[in-house]
């Protein structure tokens, strides 16, 4: 068989498998519990308000670091009971110090889970995923690849 021909298999074998992947951290479609290396990391709101970064958080949804802080302000006043940068989405480039994802612990009183879980269900929707219905998670990985 050709080289070529091996490599392209193999290529696709390893992109369908990033997908199912991808697909399977919550606040995907498909939920999930949460992968442990997303489990810890700073409190978001002071994270970000500490940043040097203008552009701390997923540059290619906040554009620069306040926006970034009024949504984690939303998730706060809808009632999210913590949110927080996974350590694992942290990036220090030796430039600047950035990450791409939050994860969100959501309320169990029903009205304000609901407020928070609206507001991350739009998020997902808004990265071309179904979120689900939320009722089985306790935490929610918003991702913006």
């Amino acid at each position: 068989m050709d080289a070529k021909l091996i490599v392209g298999l193999l290529a696709g074998v390893l992109l369908v498998g990033t997908y199912y992947y991808e697909d399977d951290l919550p606040g995907h479609s498909s939920g999930g519990p949460l992968p442990a290396e997303y489990a810890n990391g700073p409190e978001a709101l002071d994270w970000l308000k500490r940043s040097q970064n203008e552009s701390a958080m997923a540059s290619n949804r906040f554009l620069e670091t306040p926006n970034a802080i009024r949504f984690v302000r939303q998730l706060y006043d809808a009632g999210a009971l913590r949110v927080i940068v996974p350590q694992a989405s942290i990036t220090d480039d030796g430039v600047e110090v950035y990450a791409d994802s939050l994860v969100v612990t959501l309320p169990t009183d029903p009205q304000r889970r609901n407020r928070v879980w609206r507001i991350c269900a739009d998020e997902i929707r808004k990265l071309g995923e179904e979120p689900g219905d939320g009722t089985d998670e306790s935490q929610v990985l918003l991702w913006w690849d």
